[in-house]
């Protein structure tokens, strides 16, 4: 097998400091692992010009202590170090995409007579400008990567 889902999962949770998250874990670790997944789906399309197939799999798992069967996905192939860190930046990345479309977010939460449209004009602007942060340090760590290993490039006969 290759390299579990699980993996990539923790590597962003060391980034991503969420109760959430947390309590849905410890409340239902099945759902975690769904929601999870599912941040690490919508980030794959993100790392481009990956040197190895991100293809995956998945397996029936019977835990032996509690007797409960789960699903556990694991990439087909073993990914290095770099890819994981690069994977689990997309989870960071489509994590923070979430919070800055959170509806809550736009709204006051203090009163019309202490709330000044304007801080949520910065606020906004704020959390758009890390979000391209990130979006640029993810695609920069991916340009490193492609760099390291200029054989396996489709334009260098790769």
């Amino acid at each position: 097998m290759g390299t579990p889902f699980t993996d990539i999962y923790d590597l962003a949770l060391i980034v991503i400091e969420d109760y959430r998250i947390d309590n849905l874990a410890n409340a239902d670790y099945q759902s975690f692992l769904t929601y999870m997944r599912g941040l690490l789906m919508h980030g794959l399309p993100d790392f481009v010009g990956n040197l190895q197939s991100l293809d995956y799999t998945s397996q029936q798992e019977t835990d032996t202590q509690t007797g409960e069967t789960s699903i556990v996905y694991y990439f087909v192939n073993t990914l290095t170090s770099k890819e994981q860190s690069i994977l689990a930046e997309t989870i960071v990345y489509t994590w923070v995409q979430r919070l800055i479309n959170d509806v809550r977010t736009f709204q006051p939460h203090l009163s019309v007579k202490e709330f000044k449209q304007l801080e949520i004009a910065n606020g906004i602007k704020q959390r758009s400008e890390y979000l391209d942060k990130l979006f640029e340090k993810l695609h920069y760590d991916i340009t490193q990567y492609q760099l390291s290993d200029f054989s396996k490039l489709p334009f260098f006969g790769g």
